[in-house]
């Protein structure tokens, strides 16, 4: 069993996104950072750095106890324990890691600081036109469904319009009504239940 602990938050999402697409049993624990559940002993027992989310699998490797934290980090280890979500061969996991990859170290952090940050809209701009020719050219951003998908998919999916409308991208408005489409993201996305 996986206990999955996590808040309305991004990050959290992408957790749970990626253990209800890689078809992952799970028990939801919302926290409630406003009241600072993440600061407890118990919870930087589990992360130090008292982020969320952060899994705890009672079956990990070798039947020992895993605990990890960072979603990124969570998505790569829910894809190798579910052996999905990652491609089916080298060349696939290639394409996966250079797309999970910029959005995790590039395309996010640049759309998620434009808000407080309007410099940076060129930057932003030239980052989404790359991703909307990209999807231009193929489904998904791997060729095939994966983490790569899901690590960028919480953040457009509640993007604010007024500040850059992602939405005026015919490719990523295309990619992001198909994978708000899929059961597992919406499922994903739902979490923590209120």
């Amino acid at each position: 069993m996986i206990d999955c602990y996590m808040a309305s938050t991004t990050n959290s999402r992408r957790a749970s996104v990626g253990l209800s697409e890689a078809g992952l049993s799970y028990t939801v624990h919302a926290m409630d950072l406003r009241k600072k559940d993440q600061s407890t002993p118990e919870h930087l027992a589990r992360n130090p750095y008292g982020k969320v989310p952060v899994i705890v699998d009672s079956d990990g490797p070798g039947g020992k106890t895993a605990t990890v934290f960072e979603s990124g980090a969570i998505l790569l280890y829910v894809a190798e324990k579910a052996g999905k979500l990652y491609g089916k061969d080298a060349l696939d996991r290639i394409e996966v890691q250079k797309w999970f990859t910029l959005h995790m170290n590039g395309s996010v952090p640049f759309l998620g600081a434009l808000k407080n940050h309007p410099t940076l809209k060129d930057d932003c701009a030239r980052v989404v036109r790359v991703i909307d020719d990209h999807l231009g050219r193929q489904q998904y951003f791997a060729g095939t469904f994966s983490i790569a998908d899901i690590c960028f998919y919480p953040r457009v999916a509640g993007f604010d319009q007024s500040v850059f409308p992602i939405d005026d991208h015919k490719n990523i408005a295309r990619w992001i009504a198909e994978v708000g489409a899929r059961p597992g993201t919406r499922e994903g996305m739902s979490q923590p239940k209120s």
